[in-house]
């Protein structure tokens, strides 16, 4: 779902022009027909992208200018497993890719691969950055950090904050009233907007909270003064806002939750991606005959800003995005360790995050609990060390709250016998 995306908008922005594009994939049959498909949509245009795949990870990132990152350890299996194994112990989140037991679970699975990309990349093509789309980005960012400073997570909910049309529809103004750039700041999937102006000086939070109709919204504007982007995300971060609206009866995907929302459900989500694959072959077994004016337009490709930060290094043209990278006192009040979510100048030197100051002290300290519980989730994830696993999991705020310690034991050792296969360093 992703590289469609990916390769429009390389063929849409000109200084990306003769340029080459690696695919890499452990799935040979996939990255071919990826290949194909991007070939001939580049060859129906006219432009000149070369195009290559492989199945060697270290031969696909040697001498490259950019890393992008994006993998799924365990595929939707392995997701919908993090969904419904949780549920058998009452425990249920609306997506579970980020923190609670599928956030813990899916960084055991895809961290110690997104690190190895990062150590290659920082041996096989020193200069590159590395720009990973892989979740939990907030783990991720911590793991690749260790071996590679040219590394950071980005994510597909960040454009939002220097959205102006999203911005004015919020606000109910024109998008020309809004000053940007805005103070913005959290952890990934909980970060906040914190300072909305106008140019009149007008504070426009108030005016969000006077017309949104999400409670989740107002909530947290009236609780944290945060506006909040991806606010679905935002309630998986606090276990009083996980709650069913019908009854669990054996199949937790698809269940309605509290707010509006309903639990992700893989047949859903395969409907998607067995869409895009069906796109792919056709196009690929018909090469050049197919031009991006053909090429969907969905939610996969709305919030990937990637090809515009590589962009921004390539011309030399400074711009905001929101990016994933180590605190480093960017935000005071949280843990050292953490990986955090703030706003940063992209130019030809490279990212450059801004330091935001400090966030309101009771959002800080659900986020540092959050933080502490992905610092040890990494050191896990890398080791394969059981007792500080335990130790993620009996900290994580919504095992906490739901869990006994002999419950919390059993879930555990339920989940890392379901993904033995992907956790060699556990066994």
């Amino acid at each position: 779902m992703f590289v469609p995306g990916l390769v429009r908008r390389l063929l849409e922005i000109p200084c990306f022009e003769g340029c080459e594009l690696r695919l890499m994939d452990i799935d040979a049959k996939r990255v071919r027909v990826m290949e194909a498909l991007a070939g001939g949509l580049a060859a129906a245009g006219g432009r000149r992208l070369g195009v290559w795949s492989t199945s060697d990870r270290k031969e696909a990132i040697t001498g490259a200018d950019f890393v992008i990152a994006t993998v799924s350890v365990g595929g939707m299996q392995a997701w919908s497993q993090d969904i419904e194994v949780p549920a058998k112990y009452g425990v249920f989140m609306h997506i579970a890719d980020s923190i609670g037991p599928g956030g813990i679970f899916r960084a055991l699975r895809n961290a110690p691969v997104v690190a190895e990309v990062a150590s290659e990349a920082a041996q096989l093509a020193p200069r590159a950055f590395v720009l990973n789309y892989t979740n939990p980005a907030s783990v991720n960012a911590m793991v690749m950090a260790g071996t590679n400073k040219r590394a950071l997570s980005l994510c597909s909910c960040s454009p939002l904050p220097f959205n102006r049309s999203w911005l004015a529809e919020l606000i109910g103004v024109d998008r020309d009233e809004i000053v940007i750039p805005l103070r913005v700041g959290g952890i990934n999937h909980c970060t906040g907007i914190f300072s909305l102006n106008l140019r009149d000086g007008t504070n426009a939070i108030p005016l969000v909270r006077a017309r949104s109709p999400l409670e989740v919204v107002r909530w947290a504007i009236d609780t944290f003064g945060a506006v909040p982007y991806c606010w679905e995300h935002w309630t998986e971060f606090f276990p009083q806002l996980q709650r069913l609206e019908e009854p669990y009866q054996g199949r937790a995907q698809g269940l309605r939750m509290r707010y509006g929302r309903a639990i992700y459900d893989m047949e859903t989500q395969q409907t998607r991606v067995s869409a895009w694959e069906d796109i792919a072959s056709e196009w690929a077994a018909n090469t050049g005959t197919h031009g991006l004016d053909e090429l969907p337009h969905g939610p996969e490709d709305e919030g990937i800003l990637v090809t515009e930060v590589m962009e921004s290094i390539v011309e030399d043209k400074p711009r905001h995005f929101i990016v994933n990278v180590p605190n480093d006192g960017l935000i005071p009040n949280l843990p050292p360790e953490a990986a955090v979510e703030v706003p940063a100048v992209v130019n030809g030197e490279g990212v450059h995050p801004i330091p935001i100051g400090r966030l309101p002290d009771a959002l800080a300290g659900v986020l540092g609990q959050h933080a502490m519980v992905q610092a040890l989730t990494a050191r896990a994830a890398l080791s394969g060390d059981r007792i500080i696993l335990r130790q993620a999991m009996t900290t994580d705020p919504l095992l906490a709250a739901t869990l006994d310690p002999q419950e919390l034991e059993s879930l555990t050792e339920e989940l890392l016998e379901i993904n033995k296969d992907y956790l060699p360093s556990f066994y």
